[in-house]
C-alpha cells in the first residue's frame, strides 16, 4: 500500500549472516519499492541498477534504451553490474532485461542469492499501462504479456528462490517472505 508507514517491528528478524540479495523480475513488480524497504529493514546498502545508467549517461532509460538499442544496452547493463566490485551486505535491483546477460547473473549469483519477484501478469499489466514510458527492453515488436511469457522461464531459470506476490501483496508481507527463504542460507 502505497503511502503507508512500513511497521518494520512485524518484519522477522533479518538472516543472522551478511549477504547480497538481488531481486529480479518484471518491469512493475516492486523491485525497487520492494528493496528499499528491504534493504532498509537488514541495514543494507541499495542499488538501482537502472538508477546507476541513468546517472552515469544523464539520460532517461528509455533514451538510453532507444539510443543503445537493446543489445548495447543489454551490454551496458552488463557492464555496469560487472563493475560492482567486492558488494557486501547490498540489496540489488537490476533491471529485469538483467536475465538476457548470463554474465552478469553469473556474477550476482556468485555475490549471493538472488530471488525472483513473482508478480501475475494482471499486476504487471496495470503497475506498466504504457510500455513506452518505460526503458523496457525487447518490447518494439512485442506486447507486454509476449515479453513477460518470454522472460517467465529466464527468470526462474537464474532465481535461486522464487517469492510469489499474489495481487494485492503488501510490501511488508513480501519482505517476510524474502527474508523466510534466504534465512534459510544462514543457519
Amino acid at each position: 500500500m502505497r503511502g503507508q508507514e512500513l511497521n518494520l517491528a512485524k518484519i522477522p528478524q533479518a538472516p543472522r549472516e551478511p549477504m547480497n540479495i538481488t531481486l529480479i523480475g518484471m518491469a512493475g513488480a516492486g523491485k525497487s519499492y520492494i528493496g528499499k524497504a528491504l534493504a532498509k529493514k537488514l541495514g543494507y546498502k541499495f542499488l538501482d541498477i537502472d538508477v546507476i545508467i541513468e546517472k552515469k549517461l544523464g539520460k532517461k532509460l528509455r533514451d538510453v534504451v532507444v539510443s543503445l538499442g537493446d543489445k548495447g544496452f543489454v551490454k551496458l547493463e552488463e557492464k555496469t553490474i560487472l563493475s560492482l566490485k567486492n558488494p557486501v551486505n547490498t540489496v540489488f535491483s537490476p533491471g529485469g532485461s538483467v536475465v538476457y546477460s548470463p554474465k552478469a547473473m553469473r556474477f550476482l549469483r556468485t555475490v549471493g542469492p538472488v530471488v525472483f519477484l513473482k508478480a501475475p501478469f494482471p499486476v504487471i499489466k496495470k503497475r506498466i499501462p504504457d510500455m513506452s514510458a518505460r526503458g523496457l527492453v525487447k518490447f518494439k515488436h512485442k506486447s507486454l504479456h509476449t515479453l513477460y511469457g518470454e522472460r517467465l522461464p529466464l527468470y526462474k531459470q537464474y532465481a535461486d528462490f522464487v517469492v510469489t506476490l499474489p495481487k494485492g501483496a503488501t510490501k511488508t508481507a513480501s519482505i517476510k517472505k524474502i527474508l523466510k527463504v534466504t534465512d534459510k542460507l544462514s543457519k
